[in-house]
């Protein structure tokens, strides 16, 4: 079961964004569709496969414009396949690492994870597991420092009962074996955005403007994962 002293701030050294923002990270989920950057300005990807996991109780519908996008990049992109992601259950453990293992078999080499938000955080911690199968990992306004403040923590609370007891929060926020590129934002309305940033050795923090919900359309957002990628893919 999750432990507060290991997942959320109890000394308010770290800030939980207002509740208030709330009503604009719904607006921004329900409404905001901005045009995406245009894939010409990229390198192409030459059909380097990335793996994308969505966001706490969201699916792959939620990332389904960040991966057209990415698609129309160059890369064979993915969705995870595994429903809702309800966190770090046993069963979406397994399912995560088997899809890794799989397609990297594809790829014959090692592919790109992206992670939204808590998906972020599995992406980390399969990356960590399987290092020889993951080439980078982009995590978008993901809270893989911890211990972290959220607007969201008793949803977290009420499905922590199923989540694996052994799941290594710690290692989480470890620096990764391979580069990485940490997307946060200012104005997210979910999680605290100090908790989203990346120290590590091989690892970039990019700041973007706009709200955690509509990440996955986010220009800013998008334009950042294409770079880091393709920086990586050749």
């Amino acid at each position: 079961m999750l432990r507060h002293h290991e997942i959320f701030d109890r000394s308010r050294a770290v800030r939980r964004p207002p509740y208030r923002w709330l009503a604009r990270e719904l607006w921004a989920r329900a409404f905001s569709y901005p045009s995406p950057p245009d894939p010409a300005e990229f390198p192409p990807g030459n059909g380097h496969i990335v793996l994308v996991v969505p966001a706490f109780l969201t699916t792959d519908l939620v990332t389904r414009h960040l991966r057209r996008f990415l698609t129309r990049c160059g890369y064979r992109v993915f969705g995870w396949g595994l429903g809702v992601n309800w966190g770090p259950t046993p069963r979406i453990l397994a399912g995560l690492r088997r899809q890794v293992h799989e397609l990297a078999a594809l790829e014959r080499g090692p592919i790109s994870l992206i992670g939204v938000s808590l998906g972020g955080v599995l992406a980390r911690d399969v990356a960590h597991a399987s290092p020889q199968h993951i080439r980078h990992v982009v995590t978008l306004v993901s809270p893989f420092r911890l211990p972290t403040a959220s607007t969201i923590e008793p949803l977290v609370h009420l499905f922590a009962p199923f989540y694996s007891r052994d799941f290594p929060f710690a290692r989480v926020g470890s620096p990764l074996p391979m580069s990485s590129t940490a997307v946060f934002s200012r104005q997210d309305g979910v999680v605290a955005w100090e908790s989203c940033m990346s120290e590590e050795p091989r690892g970039l923090s990019v700041e973007v403007r706009g709200p955690h919900m509509s990440i996955c359309r986010n220009p800013q957002a998008l334009r950042i994962a294409a770079q880091r990628l393709a920086a990586y893919s050749g």
